[in-house]
């Protein structure tokens, strides 16, 4: 599953999903648009809250979700359990079917709407409106979950209609919400019964009035926990009893609802989450884990050049003031630049790149750090660290678990590392970035790093590089391959070995592997441990080999030029793969003049005289004689 629109359509119908699209996430597009904005009360009051100028949540949206489900395949076996082929398949099909349902709710853009818009997802699924889509999707056996449900109920994984419990299964995209559903809920099976009944049985506008309450109540209990002033606690107490009055008032104007469906009615619903057959717990272990992976992918969305309001309109970041603005377009014939008064626009337009990598950590990474002065720059990375907060709270959060799986090999959530990529044109701002999100949030402070960039660099190199295996050289190795790396003439003396070494990693490359291509950015220095590498100058010079332990690129990182030959394996070879700012940083320290011209006469006073032995055999014919 390489996250392509293509390859969705094994585990969704690109029918059904045009269907979806059509029916919930073109609406919240056109209705986004300047044209219908400008006629809601709510945008003309305060635009800036309006979902109008929020981050996609269109078509687009929701086919990049669904293609982000790929980070199943990261998780696998790191941060889950691995499970077997079968199971696995079923839990991409399912990932890709609750992606496309996540936001289905958006489409009600009134600030309840926006609020209930999880719940209205649960409600929507299990409703009449979504009879021709399930329908479908069971007809069409998409991703083999039809098949795959049918052989539970047929073990007696469960007794109720396997097409009724995938519809239960689909409804739980209210999960994508982590202030709905927290991951103390999700990790509790019995919480999370509980609350799936709540959403799919309470009126939207009833339950959004409860969850008011709620927060109230929260409030004012924290407030006493705390000792606020009286001032503060009578506030808070007002505040709480409004709640509750217009909650009366909204219930009391309820109309008489819907007849639901009886298994709804009955609390039968969404019963095997609880059920004892070994079966059943496998399911929900792995609707669960599927559901972390959403919640994932939701967070790791596409942003930064190509973030876009759900309206269409861009979303980017002034460089001279690191403001956000928004192309705001009226018709084809207007174009405004709307400055945002909202730092988490300009983070998000800022990210460049999130990820999770097969090694279980979060990489995150920024366009640019450079701005005009001081205070502007850390503007920026406050605006950053409020966004590497969010995504934590997706990403890390949501492998929090109540108690850590059977496989002492699984990382948990307080050992994933948030990395944070320096960018090029100001190595301190992923440092200024820690520093805001330290204060932002002082419990994750000991798992964030900060790491070299990986901008500009080529795809092929990048992929190695993240793949390359992480060095755990002790020091006595450390220290011999530095000796190893001065006697082929890099000078070492001065080098620190835990620095130096930070973020290098160990690769393997085949015989007839290429590890640089001409012209591609020089972005990483090699130091092969073996012999067996060839290099192909460009310019019309003739190729030669490399030595084990000889730098091999730091010329173009050093003059942050092209790469300016290609270098291939004419057999299977280990190398250390440097990153430039680790090289620049802590390896780059050329010879001054007097110490080059003491190392050679160093040189000249070791090596023996050519002219001895002709000396030595002239006085032993002088001696003979």
């Amino acid at each position: 599953m390489t996250g392509t629109l293509a390859d969705l359509d094994r585990y969704l119908a690109a029918e059904i999903r045009a269907t979806l699209e059509q029916r919930y996430y073109d609406r919240i597009s056109a209705q986004a648009r300047l044209e219908q904005v400008m006629l809601d009360p709510e945008f003309v009051h305060d635009a800036a809250k309006h979902t109008a100028l929020w981050p996609d949540h269109g078509a687009v949206h929701v086919r990049d979700v669904a293609c982000q489900i790929k980070v199943l395949e990261a998780i696998h076996g790191v941060l889950m359990p691995a499970r077997n082929l079968e199971r696995f398949e079923f839990m991409k099909a399912y990932g890709v079917m609750v992606a496309y349902v996540h936001d289905i709710g958006m489409v009600d853009s009134s600030r309840r709407g926006r609020a209930m818009h999880p719940e209205f997802a649960t409600q929507a699924v299990l409703s009449a409106e979504f009879d021709d889509i399930v329908g479908r999707i069971w007809q069409d056996n998409c991703g083999g979950i039809a098949q795959y449900m049918t052989n539970l109920y047929n073990r007696g994984a469960f007794s109720h209609e396997p097409k009724a419990v995938l519809r239960e299964m689909l409804a739980m995209a209210n999960c994508h919400s982590k202030s709905k559903v927290p991951v103390e809920t999700l990790n509790d099976p019995e919480a999370l019964n509980r609350t799936m009944l709540e959403a799919a049985s309470t009126n939207l506008r009833v339950l959004y009035h409860q969850q008011r309450v709620r927060r109230a109540r929260d409030a004012l209990a924290l407030a006493n926990e705390l000792s606020r002033s009286d001032v503060e606690l009578d506030h808070l107490s007002d505040a709480l009893y409004t709640a509750e009055q217009t909650l009366a008032q909204a219930i009391a104007a309820e109309p008489q609802s819907e007849k639901l469906d009886p298994r709804i009615e009955d609390g039968l619903a969404f019963d095997w989450l609880l059920s004892s057959h070994r079966e059943a717990r496998a399911l929900a272990d792995d609707v669960v884990d599927t559901l972390r992976a959403l919640r994932c992918a939701d967070s790791l969305r596409q942003r930064g050049t190509v973030l876009k309001t759900s309206g269409g309109y861009e979303i980017f970041v002034d460089q001279r003031t690191s403001n956000a603005l928004c192309a705001v377009r009226h018709g084809d014939d207007e174009l405004f630049l709307l400055e945002l008064n909202d730092s988490l626009s300009v983070g998000e337009a800022n990210i460049s790149s999130s990820e999770i990598g097969r090694d279980g950590n979060l990489r995150i990474s920024f366009h640019r750090g450079a701005f005009p002065d001081r205070p502007t720059v850390e503007r920026a990375a406050h605006a950053a660290a409020l966004v590497v907060n969010d995504i934590w709270g997706d990403v890390v959060e949501s492998f929090r678990r109540s108690s850590t799986p059977r496989d002492d090999h699984l990382k948990t959530s307080g050992e994933m590392q948030i990395l944070l990529e320096g960018t090029d044109d100001n190595v301190e701002f992923a440092e200024l970035v820690r520093q805001q999100w330290q204060r932002i949030n002082p419990q994750a402070s000991g798992q964030v790093r900060c790491v070299p960039s990986l901008q500009n660099v080529s795809a092929l190199e990048l992929a190695r590089y993240l793949e390359g295996q992480e060095l755990d050289w002790d020091t006595t190795a450390r220290r011999e391959l530095l000796k190893r790396v001065a006697a082929s003439g890099h000078k070492t003396d001065k080098m620190d070995l835990v620095r130096a070494f930070q973020d290098v990693k160990l690769i393997h490359l085949a015989a007839g592997q290429t590890l640089i291509e001409a012209g591609t950015p020089a972005s990483f220095v090699y130091i092969p441990l073996g012999d067996g590498l060839k290099v192909m100058p460009l310019g019309g010079y003739a190729a030669f080999s490399v030595r084990a332990w000889m730098a091999l690129g730091n010329t173009g990182v050093i003059r942050g030029a092209a790469r300016n030959a290609t270098v291939i394996a004419e057999q299977d070879v280990t190398l250390l793969m440097i990153p430039k700012q680790v090289f620049l940083r802590e390896w780059h320290s050329p010879y001054s003049l007097d110490e080059f011209t003491r190392l050679v006469e160093k040189k000249l006073a070791t090596q023996p005289d050519p002219f001895e032995p002709l000396l030595e055999n002239a006085l032993a014919r002088d001696g003979a004689k």
